[in-house]
């Protein structure tokens, strides 16, 4: 019996969410208002029989014990695992030297920055150094409580008074430095990173302190500075309040996306609880896993730059600090609808009034809030009014313009009905007939591979027989699972990557596959799959039946079908790429930016170099390539 099995075994599921939930029997059944959303009429069910529960309601998920507490408590599988252990009594397995190690170092650095949370706190709260700090805080309308409960504090400009107040501790140097508390100048000497600057301690959702942003109270720059990446601290990975919104959130059903530490604080102060900051970052799919978590309703109350939305046509952008210029995707228009729909969600845009920060606007009018929160529009419908608006619809160019940004988005949405809609009012407003529009949607979305592999004879090869029941991604990743000694090779020809999978659920199996990479050796897939959370256990469960139910493979066209798979991923992802970049050449050639449009050209003609290496490889993997591959050796070799 496995850990997970002798944990529910052990658990009754009606006596432990009896703890979070009123049930109330109901037949052989138990019922109570969903705990995941508000309601007036109880929709959450548990099924004693067989220890599970469902949302009937506006959730409409459901699961076992573990589902429910990583829920809930918005845990990590590992953590939930824990925890139930704990609670049903069972020792898990040791920690290996390695985990032990990073779970020690994780515990020091979350100690530290709590002393130092603690240190700022005390000078800004009851020390003449904070005067002016308080004082700054007071004129944005922060009030005292308010202080206190998001523990905000002051860095005295002074070079070493957080590093001397954490050696008192009995903090070592080295994690002072690892936790970004000090950081190291050119000639060696170690400082204080803060100086000078209001403190806004950074929380994970459980609450735990991962690192600080700092405010100047003048005109120096940098304005705001953040802890390095340490850790416990990715700024792309953190959202700035969530361990106060959490709950909110969950209660509420909305998640409200703001851009600064004051566009939360204030909000909070006034009543509006479910904020959250990406703390002036783009936001990232990371920001979105973790807040689907707790709702399927997203607001973006953001400077349309800061969200993505201005420019959705770029689609990809230099990471510039990158010594490799590396092109990296950016989440836009394009990708929220695709996120949209992975998550089953509802992304909306606030449009705040120009030049009022979501904090000043509550203060000034909070019921002027309230109405652009309820006429918050969805993604789709916000970027197409802000493209028609942008272009002259009068002139030729203007409709190509406002055609060739409008298309990707459209063509992104799943929805056929939805997509239907939005391309109908493309063409009314372009004065085109939107059948002339439709082979472009189609060509966006994938549709003449689809339409080729249907045309082809049936039952022609297992792979094809397999095409209906699994797509490209899902094949892939089946086909890893069940031969993972091809892993290695499937990295190394076909050069795959995380990026290359749209979707999330595959993605993070790709990931967890990965790091599992150096004990392929010893695969097992009931050990892999154990340090997967429910829901990613399940999809693979899923993609190993469907392999299954398919016809036997043998070892070589197993090998064939997933080189052919793995090439086929990285060839859409840098067509995907390539596509985006060329609205990236038309942006810097309508700005005049020379240099801008010779980097973009470059990075295009290598990108295409590497989509037409992928097709070397694609035709290399299959018997056929193969086989001449083999003749040509012998004919080289005078055999």
């Amino acid at each position: 019996m496995s850990v997970i099995d002798e944990i529910k075994q052990r658990l009754d599921i009606v006596e432990f969410l009896s703890a979070y939930v009123h049930l109330q029997k109901s037949g052989r059944t138990y019922k109570a208002l969903c705990p995941f959303h508000t309601e007036k009429t109880p929709s959450f069910i548990v099924f004693p029989e067989t220890q599970t529960w469902r949302c009937f309601g506006a959730c409409s998920t459901g699961g076992d014990i573990f589902s429910f507490i990583m829920r809930r408590e918005n845990l990590g599988f590992r953590e939930a695992l824990e925890l139930l252990a704990e609670k049903a009594g069972i020792e898990l397995r040791p920690l290996d030297s390695a985990e032990i190690e990073l779970k020690g170092e994780k515990d020091r650095l979350r100690a530290i920055n709590l002393e130092a949370a603690q240190l700022y706190h005390r000078l800004l709260m009851s020390s003449s150094q904070g005067e002016a700090a308080r004082r700054y805080l007071e004129r944005r309308g922060v009030v005292r409580e308010t202080m206190v409960a998001f523990q905000l504090g002051y860095a005295p400009d002074d070079w070493h008074v957080a590093e001397e107040h954490l050696k008192r501790a009995h903090f070592a140097p080295e994690d002072i430095l690892k936790a970004g508390l000090t950081t190291k100048g050119e000639s060696g000497a170690v400082y204080d990173r803060f100086r000078g600057r209001i403190i806004f301690p950074i929380r994970d959702i459980q609450g735990h302190v991962v690192g600080f942003g700092g405010r100047v109270l003048d005109d120096s720059l940098p304005k705001y500075l953040n802890t390095s990446q340490t850790p416990l601290f990715d700024k792309g990975s953190v959202l700035y309040g969530i361990d106060l919104a959490h709950r909110s959130i969950r209660d509420s059903g909305t998640a409200i996306i703001v851009e600064g530490y004051m566009d939360v604080i204030i909000p909070h102060q006034c009543g509006v609880t479910n904020l959250v900051a990406c703390m002036g970052t783009a936001l990232t799919e990371e920001h979105l896993r973790i807040l689907k978590r707790m709702t399927r309703q997203l607001i973006l109350a953001l400077d349309p730059d800061v969200a993505g939305m201005r420019a959705v046509e770029r689609g990809v952008e230099t990471a510039q600090k990158n010594l490799d210029r590396k092109v990296v995707p950016v989440l836009t228009a394009k990708g929220l609808v695709r996120y949209e729909e992975q998550l089953n969600a509802e992304i909306r845009i606030l449009v705040l009034p120009e030049g009022l920060d979501p904090d000043e606007l509550i203060l000034r009018d909070r019921p002027r809030w309230d109405q652009l929160l309820a006429g918050a529009l969805p993604v789709v419908e916000y970027f197409t009014n802000v493209v028609l608006r942008e272009t002259d619809l009068a002139t030729a160019r203007g409709k190509r313009e406002a055609v060739s940004r409008l298309l990707p988005v459209i063509a992104a949405i799943d929805s056929a009905v939805a997509r239907t809609h939005y391309l109908q009012r493309l063409a009314q407003h372009v004065r085109i007939d939107e059948r002339e529009l439709l082979p472009e949607v189609e060509r966006l979305r994938g549709a003449p591979d689809r339409a080729a592999a249907s045309a082809k004879p049936a039952a022609t090869s297992t792979s094809q027989a397999r095409s209906a029941s699994l797509g490209p991604e899902e094949r892939c990743l089946a086909l890893l699972l069940d031969r993972p000694a091809l892993f290695a090779e499937a990295l190394e020809m076909a050069e795959l990557t995380a990026e290359a999978f749209q979707d999330e659920r595959n993605r993070q199996v790709f990931e967890a596959l990965r790091s599992y990479a150096p004990k392929m050796a010893q695969w097992s897939l009931g050990e892999f799959a154990l340090g997967l959370d429910t829901e990613l256990r399940a999809h693979v469960e899923s993609l190993q039946q469907t392999l299954r139910a398919g016809p036997p493979l043998t070892p070589e066209a197993a090998h064939e079908d997933l080189m052919k798979c793995s090439i086929r991923l990285r060839r859409d992802y840098l067509s995907r790429l390539i596509h985006d970049l060329r609205f990236v050449l038309q942006d810097a050639q309508e700005q005049g930016a020379q240099e801008r449009v010779r980097e973009v050209n470059a990075m295009m003609e290598q990108l295409t170099r590497e989509r037409y290496e992928s097709d070397r490889r694609s035709y290399a993997a299959t018997l056929l390539g193969r086989k001449k591959a083999r003749e040509d050796s012998a004919s080289g070799n005078g055999t």
